[in-house]
């Protein structure tokens, strides 16, 4: 009797807790690939101000409940030494957009009740494209020890944006089959920290992690080299955004 008054409370409880429903968030709520200019003279141009546009492409999407996503797009950063370009201090404002597809998945073990793990079964592995917009402001600090550049920086991430992987999104919550982190825009904590080397002439070569703080925690990992001549590239792997590459050209001014 016992054992069958708590199998029935179980069965009531267990679609109004949402704690055992498997979270969802925004495609937006993810890191921003950002190429930060070191402290580099472009073809002898002293300037404290620069520019840098990337574009950028991501396979093999992972990242919580959802896989097999693609994603692209491009960025623009503007990067200000207050006290000029020798100054280890910057301030940094990023603007960028991408779009893709992605399919959703169970990787909360715990979580997946059975009316997500049947809609899955049935819906969830096709792709839902998304799109989102996001910006980015920083503040940070690069420091040279020789030829090894030691950087760290902090700020705040908006993100918005939409597309079927959103409706489904919002689908899924209305159903009580998962719960949904953000309503397709938010803000989130961002921090970074970078360790690069200078090639004499030759460029900056930059190993850079990147952090997204708030309900979840979404990491990047990104390495760049930077030309004399302002072009750049690199590659990444980054949640939400998948394993990829980036180039672009920075600016001085």
């Amino acid at each position: 009797m016992k054992k069958s008054f708590w199998c029935m409370m179980f069965a009531v409880a267990l679609p109004l807790c949402g704690c055992l429903n498997p979270h969802l968030s925004s495609m937006g709520a993810s890191q921003m690939i950002v190429a930060h200019q070191p402290r580099l003279a472009v073809n002898g141009d002293t300037s404290s101000l620069s520019v840098a546009v990337d574009a950028y492409g991501g396979m093999k999407m992972t990242g919580r409940n959802i896989k097999d996503g693609f994603t692209g797009g491009g960025t623009a950063a503007l990067n200000y030494r207050p006290f000029g370009f020798a100054s280890p201090f910057y301030v940094e404002a990023a603007l960028g957009g991408k779009g893709g597809k992605a399919s959703f998945d169970c990787t909360e073990g715990g979580k997946c009740n059975d009316g997500y793990t049947a809609w899955l079964t049935e819906v969830g592995k096709e792709k839902f494209s998304f799109w989102s917009l996001q910006e980015r402001l920083s503040l940070g600090a690069d420091f040279d020890l020789g030829p090894i550049i030691l950087g760290l920086g902090a700020g705040v991430q908006i993100f918005e944006g939409g597309g079927d992987f959103d409706d489904i999104r919002d689908y899924l919550g209305r159903q009580n089959l998962a719960e949904n982190d953000d309503e397709g825009y938010g803000v989130k904590l961002y921090s970074s920290a970078r360790l690069g080397a200078r090639l004499g002439q030759n460029g900056v070569i930059m190993l850079e992690s990147g952090f997204m703080w708030l309900k979840t925690l979404n990491i990047a990992l990104m390495l760049g080299y930077y030309h004399p001549s302002g072009f750049h590239g690199g590659v990444f792997a980054a949640e939400k955004v998948g394993f990829g590459v980036n180039f672009g050209k920075t600016f001085s001014f």
